[in-house]
């Protein structure tokens, strides 16, 4: 049985913003405290040679004096002395990030030479560590050979080798970072994973389908070039030969993970990491692997006091050998919000949860429903992909809670749909809470700082519909993408649509409403994203319910 703590957000805000005044990103702008880098930590530059020639460049920050420390590390696209590179989210216009404007970053204090999403050595080299980040190849201040032999994983075994024989280091090494910090850990930690690598704290990353279409075949264009645009910095090395193909697939097989992680997968970077990251703690086979959940902003998180100091327990016991530095942290950490400030912590065995009961609710087109009994009586009713943004055009139906309720895992949407006049059609799906006025509650749900977003969201081209069946489980369905299946006239296929993690309680006669619609990315409703989707642009889609066609969203309940 899970383990439950109450803990109520320091702010107390309404779930709503105020009528007539800015929301929260607007009142919040960029919110960051910086202090010096402590004297007593020493800054060095290395060029790491790699066996074919190459040198990779690294800034080490390390104490000045005393015994030999473990190593924390990772490599970095941005740039690795580019300790500026926050102010970026702070000075952007307007609509120019991913996350639209008033990028929220959420409350950040660390040292100044920290880098973008790496690991703060003001806090860790007093803590007994060292920390040593590493320019990618052709990136930064790194050379290259754009071959891509060496491959990657060749890289790391020679990166540690180089660390093992460094006088100050004591030959044990972790690694750590966010987002694309975080996928370079999973190249590195696969069951070859260098000797000296003894944890990983892999913080919200990718790691096997990214944003590029990869979650339901509906391809978004925008995050992909404005990242690249980020790692293409004017401190590029002018000897590098240019980038090598480190990270930029994505695809990493994480079950070849065998060595400790403390993972951290959010509720609210649906658009990005939230799927790949809970899918990479279920299919990791390392006997010592925690998760650590939130539904904030992941820079805050893995900047904050808690979280911090869960992480130096976690290293703690794997690079320092202290063996009771983990003794009573639980396997699986999570936070159930009831809206965007406030959340309960539960604590648990497993993901999904120990003991968590599926329940359908079954559409009703007729009357825009959903019941836990399905209903005999066929309906149907149609969405189209234009206009964009029509609210009218899209399907909603609202389940009343009589009871309160948490829902806590993945949910799963089962459409029957049929094309009119095309032989294809796009499926954006939300869900969203509203509370027993009716208003709608809000939380933060998209990478970039989307604080008005839906509970989850989820998308499918329906072409793209066939399932991997040795991965998917009825409440997980996993689109296999290799094959495509286009719709013939008149005929009713069944979609089955994956629907991000999340974790949301329901207090009785609150609604869970679920949306239809094939303009666009749920969550952009109120225009609060700048994601751009490679979307079905004609025709129609017809949902069908009842009847034959069953149509259901099945939702995970915990107790």
């Amino acid at each position: 049985m899970a383990d439950r703590t109450q803990t109520t957000g320091a702010l107390a805000r309404p779930a709503l913003p105020p009528e007539g005044e800015h929301d929260f990103l607007t009142d919040h702008p960029f919110d960051i405290t910086t202090h010096r880098l402590p004297r007593d930590v020493l800054v060095e530059q290395a060029a790491i040679p790699m066996r074919d020639g190459v040198r990779l460049a690294a800034t080490v920050f390390r104490p000045d004096a005393g015994p030999r420390v473990p190593v924390i590390t990772t490599a970095t696209p941005y740039g690795k002395d580019r300790f500026d590179q926050w102010n970026y989210f702070r000075d952007a216009p307007e609509g120019s990030v991913p996350g639209g404007g008033g990028f929220y970053l959420g409350r950040l204090e660390f040292s100044d030479h920290t880098a973008f999403e790496a690991p703060d050595p003001g806090f860790w080299v007093p803590s007994g560590y060292a920390v040593v980040l590493v320019d990618l190849p052709g990136r930064g201040k790194s050379e290259s050979n754009p071959s891509g032999t060496p491959g990657p994983e060749a890289r790391w075994w020679d990166v540690m080798a180089w660390l093992e024989q460094q006088p100050w280091c004591t030959g044990k090494v972790g690694m750590s970072g966010v987002s694309a910090l975080c996928a370079t850990q999973w190249i590195a930690a696969k069951d070859e994973a260098p000797p000296q690598l003894k944890a990983i704290i892999p913080w919200e990353g990718i790691n096997e389908t990214g944003p590029g279409g990869g979650y339901g075949g509906i391809r978004e264009t925008a995050f992909g070039p404005w990242l690249e645009s980020q790692w293409h910095q004017p401190n590029i090395n002018p000897d590098a030969a240019g980038p090598e193909p480190y990270i930029a697939d994505w695809k990493f097989d994480t079950s070849a993970v065998i060595i400790p992680a403390l993972v951290c997968a959010s509720f609210s970077d649906q658009e990005l990491h939230t799927w790949d990251t809970f899918d990479a703690f279920t299919r990791i086979r390392s006997p010592h692997k925690w998760l650590y959940n939130h539904r904030r902003q992941k820079w805050a998180a893995y900047y904050g006091a808690e979280e911090l100091a869960l992480q130096k327990r976690f290293l703690d016991r794997f690079l320092k050998g202290d063996e009771h530095a983990m003794d009573g942290v639980p396997p699986v950490r999570l936070e159930v919000n009831t809206d965007r400030f406030d959340h309960k912590v539960v604590h648990a065995t497993s993901w999904p949860v120990e003991g968590t009961r599926y329940n359908s609710l079954y559409l009703s087109a007729g009357s825009a429903t959903m019941a836990v009994e399905p209903t005999p009586i066929a309906a149907s009713t149609s969405i189209a992909p234009a206009p964009v943004g029509d609210p009218d055009n899209r399907a909603v139906f609202d389940h009343c809670f009589q009871e309160d309720t948490d829902v806590v895992g993945h949910m799963a949407l089962t459409l029957f749909v049929d094309a009119v006049g095309g032989d294809d059609v796009d499926l954006f799906v939300g869900v969203e809470k509203l509370d027993h006025h009716g208003d709608k509650v809000y939380f933060f749900s998209a990478s970039g700082g989307n604080a008005n977003g839906p509970v989850s969201r989820g998308w499918l081209r329906a072409s793209r519909r066939e399932l991997d069946t040795e991965r998917s489980t009825p409440w997980r369905p996993v689109p296999s993408l290799t094959t495509g299946s286009p719709l013939s006239p008149g005929q009713i296929v069944e979609t089955n649509i994956p629907i991000m993690p999340s974790g949301t309680t329901f207090l009785a006669g609150e609604t869970l409403r679920l949306i239809v619609q094939s303009w666009s990315a749920p969550g952009e409703f109120e225009g609060g994203e700048t994601r751009q989707w490679d979307s079905i642009t004609t025709g129609r889609c017809r949902l069908h319910t009842g009847g034959q066609h069953p149509s259901r969203l099945l939702i995970p309940i915990v107790s």
